[in-house]
């Protein structure tokens, strides 16, 4: 069977789930949307879809679509998705999957009662690179699995929660299989966060726009309490690009460590080993190389050697014809964002915030309804 997609916003991420779409069999992209007709038709150009719309309304009316991607900015994916199920079309949303939890909830039961799948598209988890590192755990190959560790991109830490660290917690997910608990602390220009520091995210960083509502803090240190008994830590800060943007886990057990990090000339992820469970300056041996067979990367006739959105879009695809729900859809859609609100409410509170949140509003807005 031939599914048919279509794509709401057709901004740079659009790029990636349009190219995954052409490049997966029995898949046509078959409508575009935007609100900016120059961005619409530069990217209904490039892969000849003729089905152009300017209200995604219409475009559910008008389209029979099996799939839509949101690729809107962020505050836009909650109106996206629930118009889609509406229309029983199946969603894959970009990251982060909403703005707040209570909007997030509404996408969720709208989709699962209108009998759609509901995705967050969170692709590095799917790729060979960390599949391979989760089976050297398992295995024991690196002794007792005890942390991993993520630093981010080096932007503002509240808008990198939203705009990153949501693929870290679900990297995270995946390495600690499942997270129990996540424990904070959140600064501003050297200073414990407080309701007077609470912004938007654009206030907060100047220098990328897209919208990842009311966030905090341009410091964070995130604990993360994983259900097989290790333990995430979130670094979060301002930083100068050096070699590119070199975030990636870092992986330490009790008889050795593991590392994802993109190469600096092509940007393609490489995982490597060291045998040793600390670093010693001069003592350490070589960390090596772990070598992945190339055929792992293969989707059609292309290999995908980076962490492209065409793994997040091939498991929703595939979900859509095996009848199941994807890795990432139903209630696992809504766990990276939880993480981000449980980082606030552990900060407000000074204790763990266990998941999943009982409380569902914004821990930011709910405090600055309360001055």
């Amino acid at each position: 069977m031939t599914l048919r997609a279509g794509i709401v916003g057709c901004g740079g991420i659009s790029r990636s789930h349009a190219t995954a779409y052409a490049n997966l069999d029995g898949v046509t992209l078959a409508a575009l949307c935007d609100i900016n007709p120059e961005a619409l038709n530069a990217r209904a150009d490039e892969h000849g879809v003729s089905a152009r719309y300017s209200d995604f309304e219409e475009m559910f009316e008008k389209e029979d679509l099996d799939v839509v991607s949101a690729c809107t900015h962020a505050p836009l994916h909650g109106p996206v998705a629930i118009a889609a199920a509406r229309h029983g079309v199946n969603v894959l949303s970009e990251k982060p999957l909403s703005v707040d939890l209570q909007t997030a909830d509404k996408m969720r039961a709208a989709c699962s009662e209108a009998g759609v799948r509901l995705a967050v598209s969170h692709q590095f988890s799917f790729t060979p690179p960390f599949q391979e590192a989760k089976a050297w755990i398992d295995a024991g190959l690196i002794g007792e699995f005890r942390s991993v560790r993520e630093i981010g991109k080096g932007r503002p830490a509240g808008f990198e929660l939203m705009e990153m660290g949501v693929h870290y917690f679900d990297g995270m997910d995946l390495f600690l299989d499942g997270i129990e608990w996540i424990h904070a602390q959140v600064t501003y220009e050297g200073h414990e966060v407080g309701v007077e520091d609470i912004m938007t995210s654009s206030e907060l960083c100047t220098t990328d726009k897209r919208d990842n509502g009311i966030v905090a803090g341009d410091t964070m240190m995130i604990h993360i309490k994983g259900k097989n008994g290790a333990s995430g830590i979130m670094e979060l800060y301002r930083r100068p690009q050096v070699q590119g943007w070199m975030m990636g886990p870092h992986i330490l057990g009790s008889e050795g460590q593991l590392m994802i990090r993109p190469n600096p000339e092509t940007f393609v992820d490489e995982l490597w080993h060291c045998p040793f469970d600390v670093s010693f300056p001069s003592h350490t041996p070589e960390w090596q190389k772990v070598p992945i067979d190339p055929e792992r990367f293969r989707i059609g006739e292309q290999l995908w050697q980076r962490r492209q959105s065409i793994w997040s879009v091939r498991d929703m695809v595939d979900s859509i014809r095996e009848g199941r729900q994807p890795r990432l859809g139903g209630a696992a859609a809504l766990i990276s964002l939880e993480c981000v609100f449980a980082v606030y409410e552990s900060h407000f509170t000074g204790a763990r915030a266990t998941l999943p949140l009982k409380e569902r509003r914004h821990p930011l807005v709910s405090r600055l309804q309360t001055v």
